[in-house]
């Protein structure tokens, strides 16, 4: 892992360059202005009070009672899903229902640590920006011919959150070895509310616990040739070995307890100075902020090079940590109005060496509107 570059994703033109400059000038920004990351903090809800949450299996029966007749054809709907663009997609609960039980399965068969190997394209938050899902595709290869590893919050904020999570769950159903898929801190269960909108109170809730339980099978990490690890939010005090990941039993409908399962997906990096490698992480009152000190020992104990992360919006696309050591990166453009961001995914090759494709925020600019 020597070389990092970038690519514009419609450019002819291609150019290699070191991140160090570039990367420091946005860090230094965000800790002078003391900006939160970009995200809402987390409504402490207690289990009880979303009764069903954990009727995983008694929903599972039901739908493997299903009609056969009504069994969904999953490489069609991806073939309406990318001729229709972005336009909203009109679905059926059934289909809802399907899909979901479907990914639902499909996660089931995983480990909760990913073991993958490059070529492969790592993407950040998308957050419901179909948009930018189809033009990731667009830039990067069709689902099925390229390998792809999303790093979670698929949903949420976006107006077209039940497109890219539809989306990706046929993706991941019909090419299980080319789609992968963490989960973020929005797969879960008090944040998430995709569905009303859209179906109304009737069938809402029934089809929102459905996705849920895909949710709750979701891995929650992945390494990548063995040198690499990726998750949505960050380290954790928690984390000594990669069996602490590997050991992390699922189903996991509630993730409301401080640990390592919280940590991986809602902790940030400090980018203030601290002695402490630890420390409660404000922001989002939940989790950790950790140290670049914290950062070192932790890969070191690993034995990992590097760490790709989400979670918050990077200006350019992405933004490095602790030197190299540690790359966020964010794939939907024009996210938000006062920063105006760029969009990134990172492309890692069988040698793990890394290019970043890169999209303009002019160029999203008239389909997120």
């Amino acid at each position: 892992m020597t070389l990092f570059g970038a690519t514009e994703a419609r450019s002819s033109s291609s150019q290699s360059f070191t991140l160090t400059n570039s990367t420091n000038s946005v860090q230094s920004s965000q800790q002078s202005s003391g900006r939160p990351p970009v995200g809402g903090i987390p409504a402490q809800i207690h289990p009880m009070a979303m009764p069903g949450i954990f009727d995983i299996e008694k929903r599972r029966a039901k739908t493997n009672n299903m009609s056969h007749s009504t069994d969904l054809d999953v490489l069609e709907f991806i073939r309406r899903h990318l001729l229709r663009g972005k336009k909203e997609y009109h679905y059926s609960a059934d289909q809802i229902e399907q899909i979901a039980h479907l990914a639902m399965e499909s996660f089931e068969d995983q480990q909760t640590l990913l073991e993958l190997n490059g070529p492969i394209f790592v993407c950040g938050d998308i957050h419901g920006q179909y948009a930018d899902l189809l033009r990731i595709f667009h830039a990067c290869g069709p689902p099925h011919k390229k390998r792809y590893l999303f790093l979670g919050d698929y949903v949420d904020r976006g107006r077209n959150s039940l497109e890219v999570i539809c989306l990706l769950f046929a993706c991941k159903v019909q090419y299980p070895e080319h789609i992968f898929m963490l989960r973020g801190n929005h797969e879960i269960t008090h944040i998430n509310r995709l569905l009303s909108r859209r179906f109304g109170n009737d069938r809402a809730e029934e089809l929102w616990l459905k996705f849920n339980d895909a949710f709750a099978f979701m891995p929650l990490a992945a390494t990548i040739g063995g040198k690499i690890l990726c998750m949505h939010g960050g380290i954790s005090p928690h984390l000594q070995s990669l069996n602490d990941i590997r050991d992390l039993k699922r189903p996991i409908p509630i993730i409301i307890e401080p640990g390592l399962i919280q940590d991986l997906l809602w902790a940030d990096p400090n980018l203030l100075p601290s002695n402490e490698g630890f420390v409660h992480n404000y922001f989002r009152n939940c989790s950790v902020l950790f140290s670049e000190e914290a950062l070192k020992k932790t890969m070191a104990s690993l034995k990992i090079s590097l760490i790709i992360r989400a979670h918050q919006v990077a200006q350019y696309g992405y933004d490095m940590f602790c030197g190299q050591r540690m790359v966020t990166i964010f794939s939907a453009a024009r996210y938000h109005p006062e920063l105006n961001n760029w969009s990134a995914v990172a492309s890692i090759s069988a040698d793990l060496e890394i290019f970043f494709v890169l999209t303009r925020p002019d160029e999203a600019q008239n389909e997120h509107l």
